[in-house]
């Protein structure tokens, strides 16, 4: 039950990537699998049938009052802050933007902030967006090309740990550059994952995130893998059932078979 690994053949851009894999969860038990592992092997790819997806899913979610999947996706990275001058300039834009947020809003913080504003031992904060960045640069460009040691952490045990809500779902991301290539990979864990209100919006979060912080540190884009060690089609404390999501689904899949017909 709790390894599921997706065919990576079907599952080469984000969007089919999100498609395929929730195709899975809807013909699986209670709509649930645990140790969901999809491997993107093209992040940056998004075809208009693809977008077309996007839109569908967008309107099924603002339809039923949720976030629409670009909200879901600025919690990981703000694109529309990124004016291209670097990533200490990107953080200045974002943290006033983020300071004038209402405290409701703010919560435990959202994935970004975290990123580039976690609090040390005395609560001074740490950007640890920029120093993957800089880490990576210096591997690139150095004697000692280290494949291992660059991660960004968003679990807090020291406060969260015992939290059986507003816990964060996105645990750990790590970067995996490539000699060979210059690939940048990266890799994401969710210790759940809830696919019709964020999963979407989480892996076109990621696909910004990893495209920033491969520019930033020299490198291209590489592959995407999420590990999701519990994902669902929810159906709980949501405002749809069942139907509404099959139908969502298929209409999602209809869109893709016809752009492979075509």
């Amino acid at each position: 039950m709790y390894f599921n690994p997706m065919d990576a053949t079907r599952t080469r851009t984000p969007v089919r990537a999100w498609v395929e894999t929730a195709k899975a969860l809807r013909d699986a038990p209670a709509f649930h699998l645990g140790g969901v592992v999809v491997h993107i092997e093209q992040p940056s790819v998004m075809s208009d049938n693809e977008a077309a997806v996007v839109r569908h899913v967008n309107r099924f979610l603002q339809k039923h009052d949720q976030y629409p999947i670009s909200t879901v996706a600025n919690t990981i990275f703000p694109e529309s802050l990124d004016h291209g001058d670097g990533v200490e300039a990107l953080t200045e834009r974002y943290l006033e933007n983020y300071g004038r947020m209402p405290a409701r809003m703010r919560g435990w913080g959202r994935y970004f902030q975290r990123f580039v504003s976690w609090p040390n031992a005395k609560g001074e904060p740490i950007n640890q967006l920029a120093t993957i960045i800089e880490m990576l640069g210096g591997a690139r460009t150095g004697p000692y090309f280290h494949t291992d040691k660059y991660e960004l952490v968003v679990s807090d045990p020291a406060r969260r740990m015992r939290n059986v809500r507003s816990r964060n779902c996105l645990s750990l991301v790590e970067l995996k550059p490539e000699k060979a290539t210059n690939q940048l990979h990266i890799y994401a864990t969710y210790r759940n994952h809830y696919y019709v209100q964020k999963t979407l919006g989480n892996i076109l979060g990621l696909v910004d995130l990893q495209a920033f912080i491969a520019r930033e540190a020299g490198f291209d884009v590489g592959t995407l893998t999420l590990h999701s060690t519990s994902a669902t089609l929810e159906t709980n404390s949501v405002p749809w059932g069942k139907n509404d999501i099959r139908t969502l689904i298929d209409k999602c899949d209809g869109l893709l078979i016809t752009q492979q017909a075509a």
